[in-house]
């Protein structure tokens, strides 16, 4: 049986892995001139502000998109093969958003499938998702 102590203990630990992790990055960030931030944006398909703001999210900003595409029943590598910069796009909207709280929230109660589309910035995309029938899990 776990105990609620081991529980928060692991929380904790997880929470200063990423938090490390996050700052070690923004440093790697810093320690570039201008011109490699902006080869390094433009590697990656955003703009410094957007590049500085994903890092500055943490290594798991995403993780929400990816929970909510399963509470709609779409399938996340479905649209990562048919269409990656779709993708890559929606990752950066999540990365971004400023409702993570309650789209926790929701993800962890069951509500976010009725809910989403209230707040998600990428609820457009997901509604398109699912009116394609290989974008879903069979």
């Amino acid at each position: 049986m776990e105990l609620a102590t081991d529980s928060i203990a692991a929380k904790v630990s997880n929470w200063w892995k990423n938090w490390l992790e996050t700052n070690q990055q923004m440093d790697e960030l810093r320690s570039l001139g201008y011109e490699d931030l902006e080869s390094v944006a433009a590697d990656c398909g955003v703009s410094t502000t957007q590049l500085i703001s994903i890092v500055r999210a943490g290594p798991h900003a995403t993780d929400e998109m990816l929970a909510m595409m399963k509470a709609l029943n779409i399938d996340a590598a479905a649209v990562q093969a048919n269409d990656p910069h779709l993708f890559h796009d929606m990752q950066v909207v999540c990365a971004e958003c400023e409702s993570k709280g309650r789209c926790r929230k929701h993800l962890a109660d069951g509500s976010a499938a009725s809910t989403y589309a209230g707040y998600c910035g990428n609820a457009p995309l997901m509604n398109e998702l699912r009116a394609e029938p290989e974008m879903l899990v069979e």
